[in-house]
């Protein structure tokens, strides 16, 4: 495959990498892109007419694999234009050839006549195409969209050697980019995103004025691509590492105490024993203290918690969130140790109008008495009448009169627009009913401050 040239206008770049995303997508786009290269079997059988798969060394294989060039003509083009592409598949043993293309991301694929090719999920061969001067070609056509942007097109593709079965036979893939419209640049895959992208993954072309989607990066030359801290121009620290990716390692890297570590787990317990200098990463030493149990390597700071009568993570408690539960609502408890059988449930306390289940049978807010006038909503009493709220749900008849004898609003009740239960309903402004019962904004915080007076009331009789 040729070699990938340097970005400019309208470049192309041919790279061998299969299920490679499109260039220039949306963090949704590339999501869906790895999800749907994931879902696609890895081994298809082989067809004569052709098979929607991602790559064909499923079925057809060998010790060498099918070369693929595809180029555009016109070579450049901009937004709107209609372009000319042809795959060209080369093997020293090619007989027949072919090819699945997937539809891309963008613009609209379309096969061209007599050239072999039918529409499906993309482009395939309808049948094994004669190879001619040791190569088989398929043309085909895209159209570009009508703003700048760029395309990636995945090729799978086989060589045949005519024996009229998958084996002996050589498969290819390539991602071929193109922008239109724009100047194009690289972007580098960046897992840990510290702005600096891997060569080991397949590069995506790009317009130069469109940010880079997620997890990818302008610049390149990253040497570990899975810590942030790891990057050229970072600070060289104390620590074995080749922070700034420069080939050399602590260079000028300032040395740092360090402390005994019996359980080598790179923390040091209280100050004790005789320190030195040196680098961290240096066996038998730690420059990170907090160890709760120096001779123990499962017990430091950020380890995980665990069921087991210990501190775990150095925090001072002991299983914390990770004993068995038991109980519903107030009455949830964790159990004195390890085991399930030793929990006992709370009891239940006295439901009240709080959004919490309080009597703990696995409702909220259940057979409260809010009062005359009053139900409970969502933790709160509020002004409402029985019947479903009006004109909301399917259900008996249900009216909500408007404040201040305003004009009803009536329509089939049922549940009320707002979760309440069959027999709340709360107050509209005057006169204004709400598309389907919808209580409106004034109206809760009406109810609310209705409520709020309420209780206020309740509190002073109770003093």
């Amino acid at each position: 495959m040729r070699a990938a040239p340097r970005p400019e206008r309208h470049p192309r770049v041919a790279t061998p990498p299969r299920s490679a995303p499109g260039v220039g997508w949306p963090a949704a786009a590339l999501a869906s892109a790895a999800a749907l290269a994931l879902s696609w079997p890895a081994v298809a059988r082989g067809h004569a007419n052709g098979i929607v798969a991602d790559g064909c060394d499923g079925c057809h294989g060998s010790a060498t694999t099918a070369e693929l060039a595809l180029t555009a003509s016109p070579a450049t083009f901009n937004p709107g234009d209609s372009v000319t592409l042809t795959l060209t598949i080369r093997w020293p043993n090619i007989r027949v050839g072919g090819v699945y293309v997937p539809t891309p991301e963008v613009g609209a694929l379309s096969p061209i006549a007599n050239e072999g090719l039918v529409a499906n999920r993309g482009l395939t061969h309808s049948q094994p195409k004669a190879a001619e001067n040791g190569a088989v070609t398929f043309r085909f056509a895209w159209k570009a969209p009508a703003t700048p942007g760029a395309v990636a097109f995945n090729v799978y593709a086989v060589a045949g050697n005519g024996n009229n079965a998958p084996t002996g036979d050589a498969a290819g893939s390539g991602l071929f980019q193109w922008v239109y419209g724009c100047t194009g640049r690289q972007l580098y895959f960046d897992a840990d995103r510290d702005g600096y992208g891997s060569t080991n993954f397949p590069s995506l072309l790009a317009c130069a004025s469109t940010p880079p989607p997620v997890n990818y990066a302008v610049q390149a030359g990253d040497c570990n691509d899975s810590d942030d801290t790891i990057y050229p121009g970072a600070k060289e620290v104390c620590n074995l590492k080749d922070d700034n990716c420069n080939g050399d390692i602590d260079e000028d890297a300032p040395p740092v105490t360090l402390w005994p570590d019996p359980d080598g787990d790179g923390y040091y317990s209280a100050l004790a024993g005789t320190p030195m200098m040196g680098c961290r990463g240096l066996a038998g030493y730690a420059a990170v203290g907090g160890d709760c149990a120096p001779n123990d390597a499962t017990i430091h700071p950020g380890a995980t918690e665990l069921c087991n009568l210990k501190d775990d993570n150095c925090d001072g408690r002991i299983d914390e969130g990770v004993r068995p539960r038991c109980g519903t609502g107030w009455c949830v408890r964790e159990s004195r140790s390890c085991d399930p059988a030793d929990c006992q449930p709370g009891p239940p306390a006295v439901e009240t109008c709080n959004d919490f289940d309080d009597d703990c049978d696995g409702e909220k807010d259940n057979g409260v008495d809010c009062g005359p006038g009053l139900t409970c909503v969502k933790g709160m009493c509020v002004s409402g009448t029985t019947g479903g709220a009006g004109g909301s749900g399917a259900g008996g008849a249900g009216t909500v009169r408007g404040a201040g004898g305003g004009p009803a609003s009536s329509g089939a009740g049922g549940r009320g627009a707002v979760d309440g239960g069959s027999s709340s309903g709360c107050r509209v402004a005057a006169g204004t009913p709400t598309a389907a019962g919808t209580p409106t904004a004034l109206a809760l915080a009406s109810g609310a401050a209705s409520a709020l007076l309420i209780l206020m009331a309740r509190r002073r009789r109770r003093r």
